[in-house]
């Protein structure tokens, strides 16, 4: 079966800089006879700072963006990727950040220990593209649900 072309997951940017997850390939980890796994990577990208890293996603991790969306929706912060077993990102909606921007921030837990926040000029429509992207994502690359 050939792979589905790469897909953004998230793709929030501005003409100076910005934060993207590009779903690289799925791939089969538990031996089944489906995917079950999305091997992803984050990309930061500004003047100031420039840096790269590789997650692995699973139908979980994709529930929980959906989880995420709706919280800065209604003008929350939230995380994504909590567990510790990849890098977490943060996201601040614009109308309670301190730059009036929304932030993204990116902690790569697991290797570095960097942590970067990035003050993003995202335009109204940004959730609803969020949605779009995941959708797309799901569609091309069906998962295994997680087991209970």
């Amino acid at each position: 079966m050939p792979e589905p072309p790469e897909a953004e997951l998230i793709s929030l940017s501005d003409e100076e800089q910005g934060v993207t997850v590009r779903v690289l390939r799925a791939e089969n980890f538990s031996g089944g006879g489906q995917d079950d796994t999305l091997h992803a990577e984050i990309t930061v990208s500004s003047g100031f700072v420039n840096g790269r890293a590789n997650l692995y996603l699973n139908s979980y991790d994709l529930d929980s963006w959906t989880a995420v969306l709706d919280t800065v929706e209604s003008g929350r912060a939230a995380s994504w990727l909590e567990s510790g077993r990849s890098p977490r990102i943060t996201i601040s909606p614009a109308a309670i950040s301190d730059s009036g921007c929304t932030e993204v921030s990116v902690h790569d837990v697991t290797a570095s220990q960097i942590h970067v926040t990035v003050p993003i000029a995202a335009p109204s429509d940004w959730i609803e593209r969020h949605r779009a992207l995941l959708a797309a994502v799901r569609s091309r690359s069906p998962l295994t649900p997680d087991p209970l």
